[in-house]
């Protein structure tokens, strides 16, 4: 389960109906071909920025483990976050499961799953890292 529940927002529109459908997106320069992070959003000129779906892969550029208690019981539970590198180029931030934190991750390849972020109607599907494999 996520570690909390998420709500949209008119900003977070778009990135959380495509999390739905389970694409990660992100947004092509249709000019220069360069992919951007999908908070820099589609709408601001349609005619040169198109969301699309990201490959799903990426690599760990960064990680840490913070320390989180589980909803309602209070018992902790080791959680591991990192920055990954998408295989287009962004940089996102995520929890990654699957990996070990005490060993070496920078370089490791992890691929994208998703996930309801609460039980709620409203609460949305986010996404997360595995490790690739």
């Amino acid at each position: 389960m996520a570690l909390f529940p998420v709500r949209r927002d008119a900003a977070s529109d778009d990135f959380f109906t495509a999390t739905a459908r389970g694409e990660f997106p992100l947004i092509r320069d249709l000019q220069t071909g360069d992919y951007l992070d999908p908070r820099n959003g589609a709408g601001r000129d349609p005619d040169r920025y198109k969301q699309v779906a990201a490959a799903g892969t990426a690599t760990i550029v960064s990680w840490s483990v913070p320390h989180a208690k589980s909803a309602g019981s209070g018992t902790e539970r080791q959680v591991v976050v990192g920055i990954v590198a998408l295989t287009e180029g962004p940089w996102w931030w995520a929890e990654l499961r699957g990996v070990d934190p005490d060993h070496d991750l920078t370089g490791r390849p992890v691929e994208v799953r998703f996930e309801k972020s609460g039980e709620g109607e409203q609460d949305e599907v986010v996404p997360y890292f595995v490790a690739a494999g």
